[in-house]
């Protein structure tokens, strides 16, 4: 991707040190919810941070928090940071073009559009460093009741629950390969459940590095993203002790929606 249009609903705000794409009716909310936070991670340390307004939330590389509002109920803000080799020397500046907030706000409001479950974006933030580098926040609202599914499996769910929430991860990721849409960083993190004996939900999260096409995945692209899933699994869970080959099986059926 070279550029990228704001979806309908969505505001662009711009000066001279920071851009802002905001879903409107939510403009208030989310910058009075953004300078909260971060004033109180000026008062304290950054781990250390924990009110009735913020708390911080342990989901994939961190910085992740929960922050309550007055109109919105409960936003979750996330700040950028990087992952892989590259964090060694970088830990939160950004170049790619365009902006990696931006990117995710655009595909996953595409994957919702689409029919795939995921969240509601209610703004992205783009701090310029430098006329090419910059840190980005992503906030999005709560859903409530989700739990990640490396913290669900921690509780070694048994019976037709469990069987029921993988299958529903299945037909999720199922639906969102038929909507045309390949997610490069599938893993137990991002992707939330919420579980019941009948029925369950799920939820999938950070679409920022997503490639979209106008027809369903190929087969190696569905393929190569649940070989991902299932090395989070071993990362995670090196001695095997959360799961069976039975959950990958399910994990990896792609059931029909």
């Amino acid at each position: 991707m070279t550029s990228l249009t704001v979806p309908p609903g969505f505001v662009a705000h711009t000066n001279s040190r920071e851009t802002w794409w905001l879903k409107a009716g939510c403009e208030s909310t989310v910058l009075v919810a953004v300078q909260q936070l971060a004033k109180e991670q000026q008062q304290s340390t950054v781990d250390a941070v924990s009110t009735h307004m913020a708390t911080p939330l342990r989901w994939g590389r961190g910085h992740v928090w929960r922050v309550q509002t007055d109109t919105q109920g409960a936003v979750i803000i996330r700040h950028y940071r990087r992952g892989g080799f590259v964090r060694h020397f970088v830990s939160d500046v950004y170049w790619d073009q365009p902006p990696r907030p931006l990117a995710e706000l655009v595909c996953t409001e595409t994957a919702r559009q689409r029919g795939v479950s995921t969240i509601e974006v209610l703004g992205a933030r783009v701090r310029w460093i430098t006329r090419r580098l910059y840190r980005g926040v992503f906030v999005s609202r709560e859903r409530e009741g989700f739990h990640n599914l490396w913290e669900w499996l921690q509780t070694q769910p048994t019976g037709p629950t469990r069987a029921s929430t993988l299958t529903a991860v299945a037909r999720t990721i199922r639906t969102m390969h038929d909507a045309g849409i390949v997610h490069t960083d599938l893993n137990l993190t991002n992707i939330l459940v919420q579980p019941g004996t009948a029925s369950s939900q799920v939820c999938i999260l950070d679409f920022d590095r997503a490639r979209l096409f106008p027809s369903p995945v190929a087969h190696v692209d569905r393929e190569r993203t649940l070989n991902r899933l299932q090395r989070s699994l071993c990362k995670l869970n090196p001695d095997g002790s959360l799961y069976s080959a039975a959950d990958i099986a399910l994990l990896c059926s792609e059931p029909s929606p």
